[in-house]
């Protein structure tokens, strides 16, 4: 028999099916297995992990991965152009570098180095 559940794990929701064994769905003493990589679908997108509650503005900078703030390449009130490094995260041991999607000031930086991020968490705001 196949169930849906909804299971919750770092505030992200997972939708899975899972398949219950019994006695008639074992084949040689070896049971078959009950949740299988395709009948797990993509987190439920109505559902934000909480450190990415705050909505974005058109300035703000996304991490586009969850892992760890390593660097802050910038401060309030520097002058960027598009394509500027402005901060560096690491996850599973490599350096991922956020760049300036526009030109402009950096008006507020949200993170500190050694802060913990998640994908799609404002990292800071640029103001044309």
């Amino acid at each position: 028999m196949i169930k849906k559940l909804r299971i919750t794990v770092d505030g992200k929701v997972y939708d899975v099916q899972v398949e219950t064994l019994d006695e008639s769905s074992t084949q040689h003493g070896t049971p078959r297995p009950s949740v299988t990589l395709s009948s797990v679908s993509p987190p439920s997108s109505s559902v934000r992990p909480a450190s990415a509650s705050k909505p974005s503005s058109p300035g703000d900078v996304l991490s586009p991965l969850a892992g760890r703030v390593v660097s802050i390449d910038c401060k309030v009130g520097d002058k960027v152009e598009a394509g500027t490094q402005l901060i560096t995260i690491e996850a599973m041991k490599m350096n991922t570098y956020v760049n300036a999607h526009c030109a402009g000031t950096i008006a507020a930086i949200h993170v500190k180095a050694g802060d913990g991020v998640e994908e799609g968490q404002p990292l800071l705001t640029i103001q044309s």
